[in-house]
């Protein structure tokens, strides 16, 4: 089969496609020239891209998008449908260990600004030692925002790490706070009076057209000026100009960031050498385990796709 990545932002996709699909041909493209590359392709893999309806019209051969993770925010799916073409994921529950990765990426942005990883390295080009001086995650409150596979895992960690949790998701079953050990889950009308009370705001949640600009000047002005904000969900949750005012304004202590609004950013991104901001370009889910689930689950899909049997997680 002739498989096409729609970006080439990730290049350990690449890879572990090309491997487990060694009978298949797969080739990468650059985003601007998914549009011409799709005429070749039976399998889209969007990656990063934005899939259009012109896209989806323009590729003759197309029987298959196959994203490589959850999200689907860039799929024109209405499109895709009316041509008959399935589009599918990788949800959480069949690559658990993704979401524990992405997880582990956030305890690792929010032990960078609370630690003071910028600073630290300045100090230490300096030749200074000893300084500065941190914080610890232990009995500080954290805030998780979306109680879905990362923010559950991101949740059994906090609470190992003796923090005080709290999480907010619009539905969540009986006995859930007990389960992972949460001081409380609350529904997302009780946000305003739960961010007065946190150290740690992390987000997790799904990019919808409720959380998108979900993180606004509003949003900050409810934040303790000591707390950080930790988005490790979809870049467009964030108003990156309101965070960039609460940081002058010092009503924030400053982000830990995996997601942009535009990614990759312009090197002149006003938010990427703010002494108060650590990035990580979407990395919390690169990982060599959960590529490895993730690259697993595509090709199993794709195998089912060339042998006519019934594909797996299809919207």
């Amino acid at each position: 089969m002739k498989i096409l990545i729609c970006d080439d932002m990730f290049p350990a996709m690449f890879e572990i496609l090309d491997r487990l699909l060694s009978g298949d041909e797969v080739r990468f493209c650059r985003r601007e020239e998914v549009l011409t590359e799709a005429r070749w392709a039976e399998v889209l893999i969007p990656s990063m891209c934005r899939i259009t309806a012109e896209i989806i019209h323009s590729a003759p051969r197309l029987r298959l998008i196959q994203q490589f993770g959850v999200g689907l925010e860039g799929v024109d799916i209405e499109a895709a449908s009316n041509r008959g073409i399935p589009v599918a994921n990788v949800p959480g529950n069949q690559a658990p260990i993704h979401a524990e990765c992405t997880a582990e990426g956030g305890v690792f942005l929010m032990m960078a600004c609370a630690r003071l990883f910028k600073t630290a390295q300045q100090v230490l080009m300096k030749g200074e030692w000893g300084r500065p001086r941190g914080m610890a995650l232990i009995d500080r409150t954290a805030l998780i925002i979306g109680l879905g596979a990362v923010g559950k895992a991101l949740a059994r960690r906090l609470v190992s790490l003796g923090m005080k949790v709290m999480g907010i998701d619009i539905s969540f079953p009986d006995g859930l706070a007990e389960e992972l050990g949460l001081e409380l889950v609350a529904k997302p009308d009780r946000l305003p009076q739960l961010l007065l009370e946190a150290d740690f705001v992390i987000s997790t949640v799904t990019l919808t057209p409720e959380t998108r600009g979900m993180a606004d000047s509003s949003f900050f002005q409810k934040i303790r000026s000591t707390a950080y904000f930790i988005n490790i969900s979809r870049g467009p949750i964030l108003n990156e100009e309101d965070l960039l005012g609460a940081l002058e304004a010092g009503t924030i202590a400053g982000a830990g960031l995996d997601v942009l609004s535009s990614e990759p950013p312009s090197p002149k991104h006003p938010l990427l050498n703010h002494e108060r901001v650590i990035i990580t370009p979407h990395t919390a889910g690169v990982t060599e385990q959960s590529f490895n689930a993730l690259g697993r689950a595509v090709a199993e899909n794709i195998a089912r796709l060339r042998e006519g049997r019934g594909l797996k997680n299809t919207v």
